[in-house]
């Protein structure tokens, strides 16, 4: 496994954890915040969508870490035929993000 693929795996495993899922989901809650006030600033309304860009941006960027570390191999160990009938994909993509 080379550096980069250990780094690479090291920053999935970070994304994936609970820490990175309670920032996403207060970022969800200050969304939802945001956008039901009755009269927004123009600051509220940037606010919103650099979140929206930053979400998207990390779900872009965990699907191209994902694929990149599922090429080299390093993360798929073992029986990978076994893998796809046991249907328990190691990473979930960016399923987490959007939870």
């Amino acid at each position: 496994m080379s550096r980069t693929d250990k780094l690479v795996t090291n920053f999935l495993i970070e994304l994936h954890s609970e820490h990175s899922r309670e920032m996403i989901e207060k970022l969800a809650q200050l969304i939802e915040h945001l956008e039901n006030k009755e009269d927004p600033d123009p600051t509220d309304v940037l606010i919103t969508d650099s979140i929206y860009q930053t979400l998207e941006k990390l779900k872009t960027l965990d699907s191209l870490l994902v694929n990149y570390v599922g090429e080299s191999g390093s993360i798929l160990k073992g029986n990978k035929l076994q893998n796809l009938y046991d249907s328990q994909p190691v990473f979930v993509g960016s399923q987490v993000i959007f939870d």
